[in-house]
């Protein structure tokens, strides 16, 4: 998941996964982004109410724009988060994160990868070799 604040502060990039522990990231000790299972890789009510915890204790209050995927929970117990729903069939002209965000992050990704492959590559090292930046 992508986020950020209107005042351009970006947020950490977010994942969510089924696994607790994938087996792409054994031997992995940090990764660049946050992190959390969940059984079918939705965003949750739980993830939603740490949200609002963290927000708390930062002292800081959000409105969070999403889509209205039934997946997505209606929370009435939140007190520093704000769900904002977008109207059905509307998001791809609605959401911010629509609106080239989510297509230039994915595209500078994708150029790292090959980046990282190609300096492998040359270097006559596996990738595991190379990705060594990650086990600190």
């Amino acid at each position: 998941m992508a986020a950020a604040i209107a005042k351009g502060e970006k947020l950490p990039m977010f994942a969510i996964g089924k696994s607790n522990s994938p087996r792409c990231f054994k031997n992995i000790k940090h990764l660049p982004t946050q992190y959390t299972s969940q059984k079918k890789s939705w965003m949750s009510g739980d993830i939603f109410e740490e949200w609002d915890r963290k927000f708390r204790v930062d002292g800081r209050k959000i409105a969070h724009i999403i889509n209205n995927c039934p997946a997505h929970p209606t929370l009435s117990n939140l007190t520093n988060v704000q769900l904002v729903f977008l109207p059905p069939n509307t998001t791809s002209m609605l959401q911010p994160m629509d609106q080239g965000v989510i297509r230039s992050l994915k595209a500078f990704y994708r150029g790292e990868v090959v980046r990282l492959i190609s300096r492998a590559l040359e270097e006559k090292k596996s990738l595991v070799q190379r990705y060594q930046f990650c086990k600190e």
